[in-house]
């Protein structure tokens, strides 16, 4: 009897070590796991055969008329339209204003790119290996969803930012009465970032790019994105010409970096005419329904 209880001691012994060391190896293999997720998901996108039918980027004469009708916009609104609305943006409260508060908070890009981040971390981490079918299709969608939402307002965001610290435009309430352009180039900081607004560029890059994963909202989605771009000379924090050329600039590249997914047939197809359609609609219900 005493030579059974100390073998099943000592079976419980090396049971608990063997249990301990492989509760030890989960931290580095989970890492390898990730990384290993990450290099297979950019692998596939690698590989995929592109389609060169049409351009991705228009032609010079396309794109020296798209920016000499925005400028020609920003001008109107620079000399006519700001002007009008600086004095009483300049004793404008945020404070007084809750709706705008409150939508001009979606124009915000960190609330987006933790959201989307943190699906990308989760899906990588469950590999597409994982599931079949349904699964597996849902999961590259979820996917590249979430990377093309993330990747279109992270980019779109930092050159607008790099063009706000270049031109250095003053806000409307540390700008003179009459006196609509102020600037100081290269000047890090609040009071002198007033141009292009990066609210209202977000706002443009979110609004096309959802449009454009969900065409039957486009309309919803797009006139959300308008309503964020208006909060921001609302309160006061930007004037309308800002607010245009951030939109303008944020839809225009959600547009053609989607065009860039579409050469890769990634989430995007172009159509007959070269224009965009989202890759497996509007066949995805007929699909979802028939699939096993």
């Amino acid at each position: 009897m005493g030579d059974e209880i100390k073998r099943g001691a000592r079976a419980a012994v090396a049971t608990a070590i063997g249990s301990a060391r492989k509760a030890a190896v989960p931290a580095s293999a989970s890492v390898k796991g990730w990384w290993g997720g990450v290099l297979q998901w950019f692998g596939f996108v690698n590989r995929r055969r592109k389609d060169d039918r049409f351009p991705v980027f228009p032609s010079l004469l396309t794109l020296a008329e798209g920016l000499a009708i925005l400028a020609s916009g920003v001008l109107f609104l620079l000399f006519f339209v700001d002007p009008l609305v600086l004095e009483r943006m300049q004793v404008a409260s945020e404070q007084s204003m809750p709706f705008f508060r409150f939508v001009t908070w979606f124009g915000e890009s960190a609330w987006l790119l933790y959201a989307t981040g943190i699906i990308l971390i989760g899906a990588t981490l469950l590999t597409a290996n994982r599931f079949r079918g349904k699964g597996r299709f849902l999961w590259h969608r979820l996917v590249l969803n979430a990377y093309y939402l993330f990747t279109t307002v992270a980019f779109s965001g930092l050159i607008a930012n790099l063009f706000k610290n270049l031109i250095g435009r003053a806000r409307p309430k540390f700008t003179e009465v009459g006196h609509v352009w102020q600037s100081m180039p290269f000047h890090d900081s609040y009071r002198f970032a007033s141009f292009p607004s990066g609210h209202a560029t977000t706002a443009g890059a979110l609004a096309i790019g959802l449009a454009l994963l969900f065409p039957r909202a486009r309309v919803f989605f797009i006139l959300a994105g308008i309503w964020i771009a208006i909060s921001r000379p609302a309160l006061g924090v930007h004037f309308p010409s800002d607010v245009l050329a951030g939109f303008c600039f944020g839809a225009a590249f959600s547009w053609y970096y989607a065009r860039a997914f579409a050469r890769k047939r990634l989430l995007f197809d172009y159509g007959d005419s070269g224009g965009l359609k989202l890759r497996g609609a509007p066949g995805f219900s007929r699909w979802w329904k028939a699939r096993p």
